[in-house]
């Protein structure tokens, strides 16, 4: 048993040598086979490289980066060519050694490894010829070039669509021209290639930027690689692709256009009823002529309420029903207040026939853009009623100026001011009506039977029309009140009413006044609005002054924020410009100056809204009538808090009983009263009086010794009074700012100073001098008020006549400080100043000298020196002093700085040895009025 299993074990073991050796027997008998395939091989295997390679070399010459698969296989292609040359070099050396007895070779072991190699390498060449044919994709195509590619796509597909565009656009002019309406669809069609043209530009720009900027990245050392496949090159591919897409949509859309436009239901212009207005000829002609003018693109109507503005814009659009134009977009607009964009926007958009449910959820921004493109290409002709701050009419989408097809803008607005802000090329202010044509429209509106139906109507109408001051929309008011009242006496009436309370006459209050507040609810803030309704308390067609109405104001404390009176004067001036800028003052020519009045109806409407709408009348109380009063219809006063008396003929005695309740009172002038005196405690129950004007009482004489109970009372005027002496209990008004007082009245030493907060001061005649003679003249008295006035450095404005020589000398040699506050300087007589000197430093410190007179004076000369007195000369010498007239240098020398910067009017009466005024003149830059009379020697 164990020797059978020796036996089998060895024959296995011979067995499998034999095995073995036949097995290496074969590798070294098959070396030329193996090596030859192998060769073949790898012939077979260059030659897909070559494809391979060629396939390469087009892609990456047309900018394409190879895969990393093809890179890597042809590494290693190139590597299997080196080491089957060396296999084939090596087995070829082998097999030319002889082979012992030719039976068996040499170096049979080294056959048989390289064999076997042979063989092996030439599954791996096997292996690398099936990745090699089975390649498709051999490079790929770089973000960078995609990016190109796709931009150039999106280019070209964009200026296909513009030329489309260009031609539909054109078709649609030509549309328009014959006022035909373009259809939605292709107006949306006109808006949608607007935006896509934005929004390809926008795309090239960023894909350039893009490339530009890793561009520079590279050349500063980044991976060439990176740069060609940077990850926002592929979001900016796909969106110019996405972009194109849309174009080639929007291409097919302009192919299948058949209809473009239609005929609209609704006419360009319809006519606006209107009544054919009066007396609006002549401006209506003036402003039609404007109109005309296609260079004039903006036109501005301006007026008080009611004065017919509106009826004006409305006869300028009917007129375009009557002629040819080639306006293709017409719109009538109210604008009112509060201004609101989105509603302008809405009436133009219904103009251009423009879906409401495009515009409901969209932002004012995109309205006015999607408003704009369409405008652009349109001639335009807008009427905005009731404008009353300017509008940015280019963020509602209307073109401005410059717009490149005809277009104009025609404005109605109370507001001069707006006007300008709304770069109107013209402006007109409507007025109101002459009085003829006021009748005539007056006459109108009551009609003809009611006008003769008595012979006094005719005459009674004159009244009226005077009451509603040709304002048209008070005599439409009015008249059509009066139509059916045909009795005298029903005239009479309405008369009366109009007169002493206008809001309770038929519809005054809600068509008349309630329209003129709006111009009073539209001023900036509370400061204006009171300031306005202060105007009331002055009587019908009162001449306003500048510096009386801007005293009162500061007075009852509206200006209060100001800092110093003449910054609040400044301050008062700028409000009475814009008031009359919004046309609720007017201004009117005066022979010095430029004044301005208060329209009776605006008037009356400043007096309703002050009495709260007529609510409670007797708040402010204005009487201008010559009449007396019964003291139990006093006792309706006691709530008042501005009375203004004028004219009236009746003595304070019946008053006492009904002032004494007066603790809301503020305000109280009388003006032209017969008053003499006042009865004792007559100012003692009005604690809150702030203004006492008792200028202009010619029978005044004296004031009470209660005065001084008025410890709140900021403004007093005496001017014009017959009051020659103040009682010593002024000196208890702690609070007064204006004293004003009569040039007749005596100032006695210390009463100036003692109100500690007096700021103006003035102490002038009104009419002609009363004093007839130097004998009624007190030298002592003129001295110390100069002295005292300039101690006071409080004082701020100083009104001053002087008659007196030394006290001008006084004046223009030591009170550096009365000389800056002077506005208003008056001399007369002067006995004995044979010259006036002035010298330059009093001349530049007297900046704020607004008035200058000289009246019956003897000096024949007025100069100027270098210096102050006592450094180039004398003051003045009379008749045979022996010293010389100091004359003035020539005007080529005089410095521009030396000079009166506020100066404008000068008044020469009666100055019969005053040879020359030619330095003043030169001195006097803003001069605006020079008054000589009486002069005879004056050159």
């Amino acid at each position: 048993m164990e020797i059978a299993s020796a036996v089998t074990a060895v024959f296995s073991s011979v067995c499998q040598c034999w095995d073995c050796m036949s097995r290496k027997r074969m590798y070294i008998q098959n070396l030329r086979d193996n090596l030859t395939s192998l060769e073949n091989k790898m012939n077979e295997l260059n030659h897909v490289k070559g494809d391979v390679t060629r396939r390469v070399d087009m892609a990456e010459g047309e900018g394409w980066i190879r895969t990393s698969d093809i890179g890597g296989w042809l590494g290693r292609v190139e590597a299997l060519n080196d080491e089957v040359s060396r296999i084939l070099a090596d087995g070829k050396q082998l097999m030319e050694k002889n082979c012992l007895c030719s039976c068996f070779p040499k170096n049979c072991r080294a056959r048989y490894r390289q064999s076997e190699a042979a063989e092996r390498k030439q599954n791996n060449v096997e292996a690398e010829l099936g990745r090699g044919r089975n390649f498709e994709v051999v490079a790929y195509e770089p973000g960078d070039l995609i990016l190109k590619r796709s931009l150039e796509a999106v280019r070209g597909k964009m200026e296909e669509l513009g030329h489309v565009f260009e031609d539909v656009r054109e078709r649609v002019r030509r549309e328009e021209e014959r006022h035909l309406i373009r259809t939605s669809e292709v107006g949306g069609w006109l808006e949608r290639v607007e935006l896509l043209k934005e929004e390809v530009g926008q795309i090239l720009e960023k894909g350039r930027h893009e490339m530009e900027k890793n561009s520079v990245s590279v050349g500063v050392g980044g991976d060439p690689q990176s740069h060609r496949n940077c990850p926002s090159y592929n979001q900016l591919s796909k969106h110019a692709e996405k972009k194109r897409t849309t174009l080639e949509e929007e291409l097919g859309k302009a192919r299948g256009f058949t209809i473009l436009a239609y005929e609209p239901n609704d006419p360009l212009m319809v006519e606006i009823p209107l009544e054919p207005p009066v007396g609006l000829d002549s401006t209506f002609k003036e402003v039609w002529h404007w109109v005309s003018d296609e260079r004039l693109r903006r036109i501005g109507l301006y007026g008080m309420g009611g004065v017919g503005k509106t009826t004006l814009l409305k006869k300028i659009h009917n007129e375009f029903l009557g002629i040819e134009h080639d306006y293709n977009v017409v719109a009538w607009i109210v604008v009112s207040r509060p201004t609101n964009p989105k509603k302008i926007q809405e009436a133009i958009c219904e103009k251009l026939h423009l879906p409401k449910s495009e515009w409901d959820q969209t932002s004012e921004l995109d309205r006015a853009r999607k408003i704009l493109i369409i405008m652009k290409r349109k001639s335009f002709l807008l009427f905005l009623d009731d404008l009353w701050e300017d509008i940015d009419l280019l963020n509602l989408g209307i073109p401005s100026h410059n717009h490149q097809h005809k277009s104009k803008i025609i404005f109605t607005t109370r507001s001069e001011e707006v006007c300008g802000l709304m770069q109107a090329d013209r402006t007109k202010k409507v007025e109101c009506l002459p009085q003829h044509k006021a009748l005539e429209l007056f006459r109108e509106k009551v009609g003809e039977e009611t006008w003769a139906a008595h012979v006094e109507i005719p005459k009674l109408a004159v009244s009226l029309v005077e009451e509603c001051e040709y304002l048209p929309l008070a005599l439409i008011t009015v008249g059509a009140a009066m139509a059916s009242r045909k009795h005298p006496d029903d005239w009479r009436r309405a008369i009366n009413y109009l007169k002493n309370s206008p809001s309770d006459f038929a519809a005054m209050g809600e068509r008349v006044l309630s329209v003129l507040e709006f111009s009073y609810e539209a001023l900036p803030n509370e400061t204006q609005k009171q300031c306005f309704l202060y105007c009331s308390i002055f009587p019908e067609d009162y001449k306003f002054e500048v510096d009386e109405l801007t005293n009162l104001w500061m007075g009852q404390g509206f200006l209060s924020e100001c800092h110093g009176f003449h910054e609040a004067r400044d301050h008062g001036i700028d409000i009475i410009r814009y008031l009359i800028r919004v046309c609720l003052l007017e201004e009117v020519d005066m022979p010095i100056d430029k004044s301005f009045k208060m329209h009776d109806v605006v008037r009356d409407m400043a007096l309703w809204v002050a009495s709260e709408h007529g609510q409670k009348k007797n708040k402010i109380l204005c009487q201008e009538k010559e009449r007396s009063f019964e003291p139990k219809e006093l006792l309706k006063w006691t709530d008042a808090e501005w009375i203004s008396l004028w004219a009236v003929d009746q003595e304070m005695e019946n008053f006492p009983i009904t002032f004494t309740a007066f603790s809301r009172l503020s305000t109280l002038k009388l003006w032209r009263t017969q008053v003499e005196t006042f009865p004792k405690g007559f100012f003692s129950s009005m604690p809150s009086l702030r203004v006492l004007d008792l200028s202009v009482n010619l029978r005044l004489a004296e004031l009470p010794e209660d005065i001084g109970v008025l410890v709140n009372l900021r403004y007093l005027n005496l001017r014009l009074t017959e009051i020659s002496k103040l009682p010593l209990e002024l000196k208890n008004l702690i609070k007064l700012v204006f004293l004003i007082l009569d040039r007749k009245c005596r100032v006695s030493k210390g009463l100036i100073p003692s109100p500690p907060s007096l700021r103006v001061f003035s102490w002038c005649w009104g009419l002609p001098l009363f004093v007839t003679s130097t004998e009624e003249i007190d030298e002592g008295e003129e001295l110390n008020v100069i002295e005292e006035l300039n101690d006071m450095n409080q004082i701020d404005d100083v009104c001053l006549q002087l008659i007196i020589a030394v006290a001008v000398q006084k004046l223009l040699a030591y009170c550096p400080h009365l000389q800056r506050c002077l506005r208003e300087l008056g001399l007369r007589w002067c006995n004995g100043l044979r010259s006036l000197i002035i010298p330059k430093p009093s001349l530049r410190r007297m900046e704020h000298l607004e008035f200058l007179h000289l009246e019956d004076c003897e000096f024949a000369e007025i100069s100027m020196v270098e210096g102050e007195y006592g450094c180039g000369g004398e003051i003045g010498r009379s008749d045979g002093s022996g010293s010389p007239l100091l004359s003035y240098p020539e005007i080529s020398c005089l410095e521009s700085k030396d000079c009166f910067g506020r100066l404008n009017t000068i008044q020469i009466w009666e100055c019969n040895r005053l040879r020359e005024v030619t330095v003043l003149i030169y001195h006097a830059p803003r001069l605006n009025h020079l008054e000589i009379w009486g002069c005879d020697s004056l050159r």
